[in-house]
């Protein structure tokens, strides 16, 4: 029995145990809110069916000579099923072959991209563990003669990237405001409300590959600098506002951006001879945003959404960048319907706040 399954089994077993305990932390969670503006169902079983890409994007950026150089996977579109009950959720998503066929014109990538994204009623939290392998170039024509065709694009299967980053926000209107309805699904935003929000996030990404990340044939990107990996690391706060817009209670848009600025390192280890490998502190910056829009009622949703984070590190080359970009494209058809008996220690949903707000 590996340590996550016995890490759950404690979790379930100290729930059962000490069920007042228990509910009156997962009330806590769930928080207080204003029924003018949101109509909670974390005591309804939430199903959905959907479709998820998710993607891993790295790029270098020389200021000095205004140009990129982008490297992006071949992202696969999985299909799934899913289930909320309570504070608890699941998804499981399925990569069939016959849908992800253009290995040839991409390359293949292989991938393990674990993605938590934690809505609590006060605040949100975002974790990311992310392992990638095989990538390709994006615009090759900028960096190689005569490509002979925009079909394929030159695949790198040797470059890999590991990514671990968190994003913690406080959200300051959270009676009337929430994130739940339009990525979770367990709540209908009924009133348009919005809110500020002010946290904080940490950033630690890893690429490298078995040659020169940059083509060898350029002299002048990265002062003709070439290196085989790169290392940022980053930790700051940032703030940001979210809002919500409904028509008719049922149509919605969600529109939610966050950024700030963050101290951090950079690291470039390089594969020529007698060429330094290159290090220090560096200013950063990273933005993180969410968009929804779709459909939501008493028993159905159905509404498209994507989160992304972008994480940039000056290099320790002047006038150059280190990047990241990470996102999930997500689009959901949901069912909501409540259970013969419910499983109260896992919904003890919060109590909610009756208001004449207009």
């Amino acid at each position: 029995m590996g340590r996550p399954t016995r890490l759950i089994i404690l979790i379930i077993a100290l729930l059962l145990v000490f069920p007042a305990g228990a509910q009156g932390f997962l009330n806590k969670l769930s928080g207080e809110y204003d029924t003018i503006y949101i109509e909670s169902y974390l005591d309804h079983l939430t199903t959905r069916v959907y479709a998820s890409i998710k993607t891993a994007e790295i790029s270098l950026r020389d200021q000095s000579i205004k140009n990129d150089l982008i490297y992006h996977p071949n992202n696969a579109l999985i299909l799934g099923v899913g289930v909320n009950y309570g504070i608890l959720g699941l998804n499981i998503g399925f990569n069939f072959p016959f849908i992800n066929n253009d290995d040839d014109q991409y390359g293949e990538t292989s991938y393990l991209d674990l993605q938590t994204h934690i809505y609590f009623r006060p605040i949100i939290l975002d974790i990311y563990l992310q392992s990638y392998k095989g990538y390709y170039l994006t615009k090759p024509n900028d960096w190689i003669t005569n490509w002979p065709s925009t079909d394929t694009f030159p695949t790198r299967p040797d470059i890999s990237s590991i990514s671990i980053g968190f994003n913690g926000h406080y959200i300051f209107n959270h009676k009337k405001f929430s994130y739940r309805a339009p990525f979770l699904q367990n709540e209908w935003q009924k009133k348009s409300a919005g809110s500020f929000l002010v946290g904080g996030s940490m950033f630690y990404v890893d690429t490298q590959a078995d040659s020169s990340l940059i083509p060898r044939g350029d002299t002048s990107f990265f002062e003709g600098t070439h290196f085989h990996q790169a290392r940022i690391a980053n930790v700051g706060v940032s703030a940001g506002y979210a809002q919500t817009f409904v028509v008719k209670q049922h149509f919605f848009l969600t529109l939610s951006l966050l950024g700030g600025l963050s101290g951090g390192g950079s690291w470039i280890y390089t594969d020529e001879e007698g060429e330094p490998d290159r290090s220090g502190f560096t200013l950063a910056g990273n933005i993180s945003g969410r968009v929804a829009i779709g459909y939501n009622s008493k028993r159905f949703f159905t509404g498209i959404s994507y989160l992304w984070v972008f994480v940039r590190n000056q290099s320790p080359i002047p006038q150059t960048w280190l990047g990241y970009d990470t996102g999930m494209f997500r689009f959901n058809v949901v069912y909501r319907f409540r259970l013969k008996k419910d499983l109260r220690i896992l919904t003890r949903p919060g109590k909610s706040k009756k208001s004449v707000d207009g």
